[in-house]
């Protein structure tokens, strides 16, 4: 089973436990806090894909990290992914598991790149117009990328828009190509 098909299983189950029991905003900010501690600490990512460590120990060290701070079901969920070797997939797991949460609350997320950065003028314009389309609230996340030299890139969902110069140029170039050919 590949990774992908593990972690949104594991998401799905802990989205409707937190559903059922009626705490999916408590388990949202502790899915948040996990996601956050396993990308910006190398030593959690170390315990986490060590061989070595048994799961024990695993338990152990997840209990007193986050015992304060992790509803009871994030706990046991934890827990359980520990137990059954599945560590590794955590972080998988808990963005799988916020992409659950932001389609529940009505959330699109989109993913503007440009060459440069823009005013907020335009980006409440870009907000309102994905907002419009999707019929959705929007959560924009912005990117440089100098080799765009100019335009942009608009990813929503699985939808994308190129209106990149550099993307531009690459067309024009290829066009030329095939038209000596």
């Amino acid at each position: 089973m590949n990774e992908s098909k593990i972690s949104v299983r594991y998401a799905k189950a802990l989205f409707a436990l937190a559903k059922d029991a009626g705490s999916l905003d408590v388990v949202k900010k502790d899915i948040e806090l996990l996601f956050q501690c396993i990308r910006e600490i190398p030593d959690l990512q170390y315990v986490i894909l060590s061989p070595v460590i048994r799961a024990s120990e695993k338990t152990k060290l997840f209990g007193e990290m986050f015992r304060t701070s992790f509803d009871n079901l994030t706990i046991s969920f934890v827990n359980l992914v520990l137990e059954r070797r599945r560590e590794e997939f955590l972080a998988g797991i808990s963005r799988h598991f916020l992409t659950l949460m932001k389609s529940e609350q009505g959330i699109q997320a989109a993913e503007l790149v440009t060459a440069v950065p823009i005013d907020e003028a335009l980006r409440q314009s870009i907000l309102k117009l994905i907002a419009r389309k999707f019929n959705a609230k929007v959560e924009l996340n912005e990117a440089l990328d100098e080799k765009l030299i100019g335009g942009f890139i608009l990813r929503v969902g699985d939808q994308q828009l190129d209106a990149s110069i550099a993307s531009k140029l690459k067309r024009i170039q290829e066009e030329l190509i095939n038209s000596h050919s």
